[in-house]
């Protein structure tokens, strides 16, 4: 650490404080006590500490009042406040916003969280004053945190996040926001959709505020009520429908009697079959009074699956199918996050990234026309098969010439669709086929590939070869239960046709 990190404990208890004040030196931060909240509010004004360890047990001044103070002095308002307690109870900690650390302390995970804070006040302080641009992804500086860094320093301007193909604004002034946009949503419900990004890209440029104010919350309270819903969401999503699967009202079920307006409102959208992605942007209310309408009509039987040909997407994996794919792609690795893996589209023409565009419902192109359709490089959409599972197809130069692009561009490949016959295109799946070891669905048919049979150069495939005849959503689905399967080896081909009526679970690498 180039500058020496300046760390406050305010804690009674002076053994805890020995004890980790010990390991905090032994890591090279500056450490200083205090045994109440006062001596800790004149700690603070003097010495500006990084980051404080505040506990719930502190006499003269407890943790909310002395929040409040150091918010109100501009000198300490960028200090960030942890409170520290007896036992986990997230309940109590929930009006702070850099959350709680239960004793006894866990070395490294006070460790990592005091990091974690002096990494985002130090980026705060580079900032502060700075009128240009800045740009970055959500990978490196979570969403919480740079809207935290804009807010202690009282930016205005607009933010624009990019996630696949979702795109997303947040309009601040003097570092509140005022008003956002995402799809269809706008103000409070647009914010707290965004806030639970945890991937993509962001780009800050100062500017004018909106004349309309359309948010009522200071930073503070959108990040901690956007945390809560986040939450909230997930739990109301477990168990429930995926979110591109259609819902309709059942005919022969009861109607509620005397129902709230917002499941009135769901009822009323879904007269006709709806996703619940839809039903979010069409009914006027909260998404957590919308999510929670849904389920719960969804639970006593007035709404189910729509059924109704054409009435929708197809569902491409069950939940269970969903759960245990994930499981096998992140090797048992636990993660409240969505997994996005790649679906390469291999082509040596627009055709191929066009077909799959045409044919496969529910996928989103990244623009009106994605730019890879032209220089046959680069993402084509994003399919979210599950509020857990996310597909992105990307498409790859065919030449010979790019093959050094191929391996770097197709880490977390999934599987790939061959599009055409050309020599090309072929060569590319080969690669993907044999040294990625990724299941490959030619797909055949008018303008696309060519003949019945699989071509020689791609049988034998360890994770299987499979062809498709026209249906883009069968051979993703064929793709996507393939990588359910271990690699064992050489595999046979598979024929899928669009009226087939075999169990779709048939092994991969079955016979023709």
């Amino acid at each position: 650490m180039p500058n020496t990190r300046k760390i406050l404990i305010a804690d009674p208890d002076l053994a805890t404080v020995r004890s980790l004040a010990r390991g905090l030196r032994q890591q090279g931060y500056q450490v200083a006590h205090a045994q109440d909240g006062s001596r800790a509010l004149e700690l603070s004004v003097l010495r500006h500490p990084e980051v404080i360890l505040f506990d719930e047990d502190c006499p003269l001044i407890d943790a909310r009042r002395f929040v409040q103070i150091l918010q109100a002095n501009p000198r300490t308002a960028d200090i960030p406040v942890v409170l520290t307690m007896r036992g986990a109870d997230p309940d109590r900690a929930r009006a702070f916003r850099e959350g709680f650390l239960a004793k006894p302390f866990n070395l490294d995970e006070v460790l990592a969280r005091i990091d974690h804070l002096c990494r985002r006040v130090e980026a705060a302080r580079e900032l502060k004053g700075d009128a240009r641009e800045i740009e970055g992804g959500l990978g490196q500086l979570p969403l919480a945190d740079l809207l935290q860094i804009l807010s202690m320093n009282r930016r205005t301007g607009r933010l624009v996040l990019g996630n696949g193909a979702e795109r997303g604004e947040i309009h601040l002034s003097q570092g509140s926001p005022v008003n956002a946009h995402t799809g269809e949503a706008e103000g409070e419900k647009a914010l707290f959709r965004l806030i639970a990004w945890k991937e993509g890209t962001f780009a800050f440029a100062p500017g004018d505020a909106p004349l309309k104010k359309r948010i009522q919350r200071s930073m503070e309270d959108a990040l901690l009520e956007g945390a809560r819903q986040a939450d909230e969401r997930a739990r109301l999503l477990d168990g429930a429908p995926a979110l591109t699967q259609r819902l309709s009202v059942q005919p022969e079920a009861p109607a509620p009697v005397d129902p709230h307006p917002v499941t009135l409102a769901v009822l009323e959208a879904l007269q006709q079959p709806r996703s619940l992605l839809e039903l979010l942007d069409v009914v006027d209310a909260p998404d957590l009074e919308i999510l929670s309408a849904a389920r719960s009509l969804f639970e006593r039987g007035v709404v189910a699956v729509s059924t109704a040909p054409g009435s929708g997407p197809e569902v491409l994996l069950t939940p269970a199918e969903v759960h245990a794919l994930r499981g096998r792609l992140l090797h048992g690795r636990p993660t409240r996050s969505a997994l996005v893996v790649k679906v390469v589209v291999c082509g040596s023409t627009a055709r191929a990234g066009r077909a799959v565009l045409k044919g496969l419902p529910g996928l989103v192109a990244v623009a009106t026309e994605p730019g890879c359709l032209r220089s046959g490089f680069g993402t084509l959409g994003r399919l979210e098969v599950s509020d857990a599972l996310k597909l992105d197809f990307v498409m790859l130069p065919t030449a010979e010439a790019a093959r050094p692009l191929w391996r770097p561009f197709t880490s977390q490949a999934l599987g790939a669709l061959v599009a055409d016959s050309a020599p090309a295109t072929t060569r590319l799946a080969r690669f993907l086929a044999f040294e990625l070891k990724v299941p490959i669905s030619l797909l055949v048919g008018p303008g696309l590939a060519e003949g019945d049979q699989l071509p020689a150069e791609l049988r034998g495939a360890p994770a299987g070869a499979s062809l498709v005849e026209r249906d883009v959503a069968g051979a993703v689905r064929t793709l996507l239960l393939a990588a359910l399967r271990p690699v064992l080896g050489e595999a046979h081909g598979t024929v899928v046709r669009p009226d087939a009526t075999a169990d779709p679970l048939t092994p991969f690498g079955g016979a023709r």
